[in-house]
């Protein structure tokens, strides 16, 4: 299968998901991860679920699908034990132009969901074009243990010092340079062990002519909030 990378945008968008089972419930979490506003279509729902809907979290119609469920909806999930069911939501969606994922059934989908890993804003994707599900998340354990819990604030403070340093300083030819530095230099290892000082120490070397230390230390402080040291 022949397919081409990209990440949506679906925040605050209707998504729906049939299927109310297990498989159901993970599309259900992805979307939620993503911003997306979900409706879920089921006779019946995982706990987890129910205490979604339950607490407004999620809109749940408890019927049987129809092709009027889809209309209007950004992305279509088929999560369903049955077949025809799930082909039947595929050509729904297919035929309004809607892009449709039909769980363990690629020849039915538009697109498909990668194994990922997530670190705060650091999404890694990974695919085998259905090939190999089993391959994909294989390779997510491997990538979930290299990438671990400080690439989420360490991604927030790089992210802090660009847009710092961008409004002081746009388009200045160092930038570019600037940044390369500090993802070469071991700030992630301080970030990982909390060591604040030697995180603002690090930060120090490489911007302190561009900009202050209180103003690092605020960006520090912003970014690692939460985190021992």
């Amino acid at each position: 299968m022949k397919t081409y990378p990209i990440f949506a945008v679906i925040e605050n968008k209707p998504c729906l998901v049939v299927g109310g089972g297990a498989v159901g419930e993970r599309k259900v979490a992805d979307l939620m991860t993503a911003g997306a506003r979900v409706t879920v279509v089921s006779r019946t729902l995982t706990p987890e679920l129910a205490a979604l809907a339950h607490r407004g979290e999620i809109r749940y119609l408890p019927e049987d699908f129809t092709e009027a469920q889809v209309e209007g909806m950004t992305l279509v999930m088929a999560a369903t034990d049955d077949r025809k069911v799930n082909a039947a939501v595929s050509a729904a969606a297919q035929a309004r132009g809607i892009w449709v994922n039909v769980a363990d059934d690629p020849e039915h989908c538009t697109f498909i969901v990668p194994a990922q890993v997530r670190r705060g804003e650091l999404t890694l994707a990974i695919s085998t074009g259905g090939a190999s599900p089993a391959l994909a998340r294989q390779l997510r354990q491997e990538f979930q243990q290299y990438l671990g819990p400080e690439y989420g604030p360490y991604l927030d403070l790089l992210q802090r010092v660009r847009t710092r340093l961008l409004t002081e300083r746009r388009a200045h030819p160092d930038n570019g340079p600037l940044f390369h530095r500090l993802v070469q230099s071991p700030l992630r290892e301080a970030v990982a062990q909390g060591d604040r000082a030697r995180v603002l120490h690090l930060l120090h070397e490489v911007l302190g002519p561009v900009l202050s230390t209180s103003v690092l230390g605020e960006l520090v402080s912003q970014a690692l909030k939460g985190t021992e040291g």
